[in-house]
């Protein structure tokens, strides 16, 4: 009986995956005006990330753990790649060709830290976060962001620092520390909006502040999507049937907005379908985190809900207007094929922790 419930809890993740990265390539036909190329190739992606996920899964999470350090050091490397060879688009080197495919490292770091940072932290027989394993975090967190803000991607580093973020809060810091470091980054503000921020980052965060201000440049994405997302009433437009989207009011709609797009067809009554298949796998990932058998096990599967929960609410965020446009995709439904395999990787781990359990 116990091995059918946890079989049963198992398939309810599965499932859910499985109806969301389908449903995925339904409204991404829909948000890429009905280009059949761009569908089929996200379903190659996402066939690819699905058996990526299904062999993790069945490896010993003990094994995932030794190669953690490893995985890290070879993205530090693919990322001073990219920062010297990388492909240049819009003035910005992001992605690096491998084998033919294009490939944004900066998106599986997402995982990869906070699979180092549990490794790290796990050697310890003393659980308490003391400031030296506090710092030798941050160097941990750093070491890639740097590299990343050379890109430069401003937004994607926030986020990073925000996943290895909870990865050491779940490890144990101390409250004085956190104090600390909020005093930090609050005293760090104005001196990032002086001498870091670049004049379009600084536009962006006024831009969220009020976009009727330029509606027509910077404020012009935020307003369309508001516009989207508003006018899907409660059972929406339709399927295909979104004005936004479909007259091409609406920009990057099979990344950065296809909430929007998905608020405007299916309206309300579908955007709480959505978070039900949302709640259904953030369930099943902290019922796997409850019965973690290994410090390791507990802070990096706790580490992957809360960070898919994060790009849940980053992107909804996004969509409504809530927070600056930071490139962020919705999980197992947007276009891209890295945000896809980080999102599938960091699946696989869960299944693997599950199956030790």
């Amino acid at each position: 009986m116990i091995n059918w419930n946890i079989r049963l809890t198992d398939n309810i993740l599965l499932f859910s995956i499985i109806v969301l990265s389908s449903f995925g390539l339904i409204l991404l036909y829909s948000a890429t005006n009905q280009d059949l190329d761009i569908v089929y190739r996200q379903g190659a992606r996402l066939i690819f990330c699905f058996c990526l996920m299904l062999l993790i899964g069945f490896t010993d999470i003990n094994k995932v753990k030794s190669i953690s350090p490893y995985i890290y050091i070879i993205c530090i490397t693919l990322l001073i790649i990219t920062l010297f060879w990388g492909h240049d688009s819009k003035g910005a080197k992001r992605w690096i060709v491998l084998f033919g495919f294009s490939f944004q490292v900066s998106e599986v770091l997402k995982i990869i830290i906070p699979m180092c940072l549990a490794w790290f932290l796990s050697f310890s027989e003393d659980k308490d976060m003391d400031l030296k394993k506090l710092v030798i975090c941050f160097l941990i967190i750093l070491l890639p962001i740097f590299f990343v803000i050379k890109q430069p991607d401003l937004g994607t580093s926030l986020i990073i620092f925000l996943c290895g973020f909870i990865s050491i809060f779940l490890g144990g810091i101390r409250k004085k520390h956190i104090f600390y470091l909020l005093g930090i980054f609050l005293t760090m503000i104005p001196l990032m909006w002086k001498f870091i921020l670049l004049p379009y980052q600084k536009q962006r965060i006024l831009t969220m502040i009020d976009p009727s201000a330029d509606p027509l440049g910077s404020g012009y994405h935020i307003i369309q999507s508001k516009i989207a997302v508003g006018s899907g009433g409660f059972f929406g437009k339709g399927f295909l049937n979104g004005t936004q989207s479909q007259l091409e009011f609406l920009p990057e709609r099979g990344t950065d907005f296809i909430f929007a797009v998905f608020a405007e067809e299916f309206g309300f009554f579908g955007v709480l379908i959505l978070f039900l298949f949302y709640s259904l796998i953030l369930a099943r990932c902290i019922h796997i985190t409850n019965k973690s058998k290994t410090y390791y096990s507990k802070i990096l599967s706790g580490s992957i809900t809360c960070i898919f929960l994060l790009l849940i609410l980053t992107n909804i965020s996004m969509a409504v207007g809530l927070l600056p446009v930071v490139g962020v995709t919705l999980p197992l439904v947007s276009l891209g094929g890295s945000s896809l395999l980080s999102i599938f990787i960091a699946f696989g781990i869960m299944f693997s922790i599950n199956r030790r359990n």
